[in-house]
């Protein structure tokens, strides 16, 4: 079985569906000695390691979002003649098959519904991509994946795609090698992170719902002050998102005391902060899976995190969730792990078990099962 991936997105830094197409492609090739990947590569000059672990082909006129959308289903139907490709898989949820037929099959991954749930927060072109390819995929496409039971709902609701070709395939997590307090101490040091700290790990965008963190641990602070007890520091990692200035505004609108904007971090770097907090605070209003959740259980960090959309399906019992709209829920669920040990370690334990249950494995098993279905109809 042939494989080609596209990877727009995915020139320099890995988001959330960067870290998915990589982790996949890596578990396929685990998983199946057979199965020939090729990365259907925009970025000729590209850094990124990954391109150097499968063979590649170059797509360059599909770098930005509106040549993807635009020129993807030619660039992409060509590539499969070229390679004799059984199947071409979209993991950025672009849909760009449109008007091309071949031998090969299709299949998009659709990560989640932002774009119709929050449509404001999305960049124009997104927006248009989920109101014209994206629905077209009942038509143009051969199977849809998405992440979790809740983004399936949302899009055979929202979208109108047919159930039996939506199917599920959740993300995976790597378990962490422990690090020893040496090491952890060192990369505090280095980036100036206080011993003791809350974590909060994902994009500076509106849907994360920082602003509601902020609001918590200006309370947070609060009651710590009045109790005479340690204080704790909070760590932003993430880049701003398109079409924000969100830091400034942020800054503009919260006293900034004890607040730490680290921006991008390595993978290594951001290991050492899920392994070194007291518990990473994740109140998104709306994700389609929530890596970050995941990546802090496996890390051992108690979480906090939202009752909606795909996060309780993540985290089942092993995290504290909370109304995203309610600060004083986040303030008080903060408050809990910073002031009892004990719940720290319940967490930590329970949800190290539940991340176990996440593998990249079993994602790749489910899609690979969804491949060779396809190729078999």
């Amino acid at each position: 079985m042939k494989v080609g991936f596209l990877t727009y997105g995915m020139e320099h830094s890995l988001t959330g569906i960067g870290r998915y197409t990589v982790e996949l492609t890596r578990a396929l090739r685990d998983l199946d000695a057979g199965l020939e990947i090729t990365l259907l590569n925009p970025y000729r000059d590209s850094k990124l390691g990954w391109y150097e672990e499968f063979p590649t082909h170059p797509v360059p006129r599909l770098q930005k979002i509106y040549g993807a959308a635009a020129l993807g289903s030619v660039d992409l139907h060509r590539a499969a003649q070229t390679l004799g490709l059984d199947i071409v898989h979209d993991p950025c949820g672009i849909a760009p098959f449109i008007g091309q037929r071949g031998a090969y099959r299709r299949v998009t991954t659709v990560h989640d519904a932002v774009p119709l749930v929050y449509p404001n927060t999305q960049p124009l072109a997104t927006r248009m991509i989920f109101r014209t390819l994206v629905p077209a995929a009942r038509w143009t496409t051969d199977a849809v994946l998405t992440v979790s039971e809740a983004s399936a709902s949302d899009l055979t609701r929202l979208l109108g795609l047919p159930s039996e070709r939506v199917h599920v395939t959740p993300c995976g997590v790597r378990m962490p090698e422990a690090q020893t307090p040496d090491a952890l101490a060192e990369v505090r040091r280095r980036m100036n992170v206080p011993e003791r700290y809350l974590l909060y790990v994902g994009a500076l965008h509106p849907r994360k719902n920082l602003k509601g963190v902020l609001e918590a641990y200006t309370l947070l602070r609060e009651r710590l002050s009045a109790a005479g007890t340690d204080e704790v520091g909070l760590v932003i990692v993430g880049p701003a998102s398109w079409g924000s200035r969100a830091r400034e505004e942020l800054g503009q609108a919260f006293d900034m005391t004890g607040v730490q904007f680290t921006g991008f971090v390595t993978d290594e770097d951001l290991s050492a902060l899920y392994f070194g907090t007291l518990g990473l605070v994740y109140p998104s209003y709306y994700e389609g899976f929530g890596l970050p959740a995941l990546e802090g259980m496996a890390h051992g960090a108690p979480v906090i995190t939202s009752n909606t959309s795909s996060l309780p399906e993540v985290v089942g019992d092993a995290a504290l969730t909370v109304d995203p709209a309610r600060s004083d829920e986040i303030a008080d669920a903060m408050h809990r792990l910073v002031t009892d040990p004990a719940l720290r370690a319940s967490l930590s334990g329970r949800g190290r078990e539940r991340a176990r249950t996440f593998t990249w494995q079993r994602m790749a098993e489910q899609t690979l099962a969804v491949y060779r279905s396809i190729l078999q109809a």
